[in-house]
């Protein structure tokens, strides 16, 4: 059996991954407390971990300055969140955007020709517009708390896609959330206007509340939506097949964290 760390400062996710057991027992997931990275990675190697998923977004990018090698979207984002020991070193990989693609994906989101709206800033913006530009997307808006923030989290992306990027406070950043098949909210504190939910959208709402007043609003009007909980699930199945060689479900991470809200 594999031993794979969850680094995590939030102690409720702890909690859960605490009772998570591997239907097929190949991985046991070890909860750690918030730990600096040169603690975490050393400490993975002396104790034969596989290895290691970093969840806070500091760490991720703290973590990439400690890594032997990283992957190109890991060195592109500036961030690491899943870490794989190997006989060759530590190996350093950023998975949010693939992640999040096999969460619309398997909720059967249609990204070609879709207009979508990025709010937030950071690695996990870049990774999620390259994301969706690759599934297909034709227009990306990024809005972040100024241009300067939204013009720097945005990635180079295939031509086929246009891009926009534009401060939150901009007359213009409501005209694309209301044109928006999909809203992904990475910064909770950025408001999503009430006009721009309905039965015609996607919502992923990545704050630290499992049921955020937005997403409620977005539930009650017919939109489909997901927390980060939902995220995380998706997240943690694709990081443990990539470092353990074999594909893991989602499914059973699922269950466990919905049975803990509901």
């Amino acid at each position: 059996m594999h031993l794979v760390a969850i680094s995590s400062s939030e102690a409720e996710l702890l909690r859960q991954i605490w009772r998570f057991r591997d239907p097929l027992g190949r991985f046991h997931l070890h909860a750690v407390n918030e730990h600096s990275a040169g603690q975490l990675l050393p400490a993975l190697q002396a104790l034969e971990f596989a290895g290691a998923l970093v969840l806070d977004p500091e760490a991720q990018v703290d973590i990439t300055g400690v890594v032997q090698r990283s992957s190109l979207e890991a060195q592109e984002a500036g961030a690491v969140d899943t870490v794989t020991v190997t006989a060759a070193g530590i190996i350093g990989e950023y998975n949010f955007g693939r992640a999040l693609g096999q969460l619309l994906r398997e909720a059967g989101w249609d990204a070609a020709g879709a207009r979508a709206t990025i709010l937030g800033a950071g690695p996990q913006v870049r990774a999620a517009a390259r994301e969706l530009s690759s599934l297909g997307a034709a227009e990306i808006a990024i809005l972040s708390a100024s241009r300067p923030e939204a013009e720097q989290s945005a990635p180079r992306l295939a031509a086929s896609t246009r891009l926009a990027t534009r401060p939150i406070g901009d007359p213009l950043a409501v005209r694309h959330l209301q044109d928006s098949d999909l809203i992904v909210r990475l910064d909770a504190r950025m408001p999503v206007p009430f006009e721009a939910l309905g039965p015609h959208l996607t919502l992923v709402d990545l704050g630290s509340e499992d049921l955020s007043k937005l997403r409620s609003q977005a539930l009650n009007v017919g939109a489909l939506s997901f927390n980060r909980r939902d995220f995380n699930g998706h997240f943690m199945a694709l990081a443990l097949s990539q470092m353990l060689g074999g594909t893991v479900d989602a499914e059973p991470f699922l269950s466990l964290f919905h049975q803990s809200v509901h």
